[in-house]
């Protein structure tokens, strides 16, 4: 399944079932409403038709030129822009009808002709075994136009509430959805009614806009994911999926280099090249992590970069947090180096040590720089070994790369002291850095007190966050929009979804 879904499969569900099913969608201007709206009428098979109080036919073909080429068919438009009579007008017509005025009114079978005529015109339109759709955008204008300021005691017609009533009961006698879009804020008598709910809401988080839909509502239908982040990018809705729970096993190789670049790192990725640039040689890179992040969607940012080094015989060196083992790099890079090659150019301190019963033990004690099991020596007397390594490839002229885990760093010293400090650990980066083919990675959480020294070296400077199965990615320096990790269906290494 692709990371990036038209709708949230519970909601495609909704939309299958048997008609007739009602949906509501709220959510403040600008949130995406009438663009979902608008995708899940553009889903649907059958007859569609769209109701728009609102804007006008040209402006919703110039808006989502998308429509005009779907594959399911034509979409009819009824324009009710101010042009339905109001509830009082109709009451006085229908007083003018003798034959009403005799039925009292009250029959079901009249009960209908009190709505707006865009509405029943619209569900006119269908055969009475056909299966269709009917969206309303935005029914808050329509029925507000249609009741109008209503004064108490004047005229004996529903009111907003009954019309209400009226329409869904209409629904129930044929086969179409029928799809509302409101932008009232709180819940109204129409979310007990409707079958489905849906809540469109924007958000801040690191200063930047982020777009929810919230599932609140689906009958008959079982949420899985209640919350789904979706993008607007292009006039559409899209959302994004959870990462799959095997993601960590699926670490991809880098995406070709299109042009190289003297002085700069590919970083494996056109998404992380978009938004983030190429790394420089004789530069830092600071990864900003919370806890709550999978330390597998780090690989997962990380690994091509790592790769595309190894490609062209770089040197990567790489310190790992506690709970990566050396087992873990040799397996995401077997299917792309000799174990010969591997051996040439990756060094690695594990915290986790390395076990002799390990099947490749003996090609990974090669590469360990470091390590608290076995006979390896501890970190502080092979660490010069490291940085010799990394000397020795600038002086080749071969790019290098380091990925430093800080609880690596400070797993490697008694007791967790790492003998740095936030003044001293910048002046260390540096040295290494005076190799020119060299680019340094360094990965902590946000409240890492060895960071603060490297923030204002940093380029670039990224932090990542997870929500509802989600990894986010802001760029701090540079400054991108919220973007969220997912895997890739496409050849690349990963998306890097832009939110907008």
């Amino acid at each position: 399944m692709s990371v990036l879904l038209r709708l949230p499969p519970e909601l495609t569900e909704f939309t299958l079932r048997e008609p007739p099913r009602s949906l509501l969608i709220r959510g403040e201007p600008g949130a995406g409403k009438s663009t979902l709206a608008l995708t899940i009428l553009g889903a649907f098979r059958g007859k569609r038709i769209l109701v728009t109080s609102r804007v006008t036919r040209h402006e919703i073909e110039q808006d989502f030129p998308w429509l005009r080429s779907n594959v399911e068919g034509p979409m009819e438009i009824i324009e009710a822009l101010g042009k339905t009579p109001r509830i009082d007008t109709k009451a006085k017509m229908m007083e003018a009808s003798p034959s009403m005025i005799a039925s009292g009114g009250e029959d079901a079978g009249l009960e209908p002709l009190w709505l707006p005529d865009s509405l029943t015109d619209a569900f006119s339109r269908f055969a009475p075994d056909e299966p269709g759709m009917v969206v309303i955008d935005s029914w808050d204008a329509l029925v507000e136009h249609y009741v109008g300021a209503r004064k108490s005691g004047r005229g004996d017609y529903p009111d907003r509430e009954e019309l209400e009533r009226i329409m869904l009961d209409l629904l129930g006698g044929g086969r179409a959805h029928l799809v509302l879009v409101v932008e009232r804020p709180g819940p109204t008598q129409l979310d007990y009614l409707v079958d489905g709910v849906v809540a469109c809401v924007t958000t801040s988080n690191e200063d930047r806009l982020e777009r929810w839909s919230q599932l609140k509502k689906m009958r008959g239908v079982r949420v899985n994911h209640a919350w789904y982040p979706y993008t607007l990018e292009g006039g559409r809705f899209l959302c994004i999926a959870p990462m799959s729970p095997d993601f960590h096993s699926l670490l991809p190789t880098p995406q070709p280099e299109p042009d190289p670049r003297p002085g700069w790192l590919w970083p494996g990725s056109g998404d992380f090249a978009t938004h983030f640039g190429r790394l420089p040689y004789g530069r830092t890179s600071v990864l900003e992590v919370d806890p709550e992040v999978p330390v597998e969607a780090v690989r997962l940012l990380v690994s091509p970069l790592q790769s595309q080094v190894l490609s062209v015989g770089g040197r990567v060196l790489v310190i790992l947090p506690p709970s990566l083992t050396a087992s873990d790099v040799w397996a995401a890079f077997r299917s792309q180096v000799t174990p010969a090659d591997f051996a040439r150019t990756v060094r690695i301190y594990a915290p986790s040590g390395l076990s002799p019963t390990d099947p490749d033990f003996e090609l990974l004690e090669k590469v360990m720089v470091a390590g608290p099991a076995g006979d390896v020596p501890a970190m502080t007397t092979r660490m010069p070994e490291a940085n010799r390594f990394l000397r020795e490839g600038a002086l080749a002229g071969i790019p290098s790369l380091a990925v430093v885990w800080m609880q690596g760093l400070r797993a490697g010293h008694s007791e967790g002291d790492t003998g740095y400090t936030p003044d001293t650990l910048p002046a260390v980066v540096q040295k290494t850095l005076a190799n020119a083919t060299t680019h340094l990675i360094m990965i902590g959480t946000p409240a890492d007190p060895l960071l603060t020294g490297l923030r204002e070296i940093a380029s670039p400077r990224i932090l990542m966050k997870t929500r509802s199965g989600r990894v986010f990615v802001y760029g701090i320096h540079p400054m991108t929009p919220p973007l969220v990790l997912a895997q890739s269906d496409n050849g690349s290494p990963y998306h890097l979804i832009r939110i907008v």
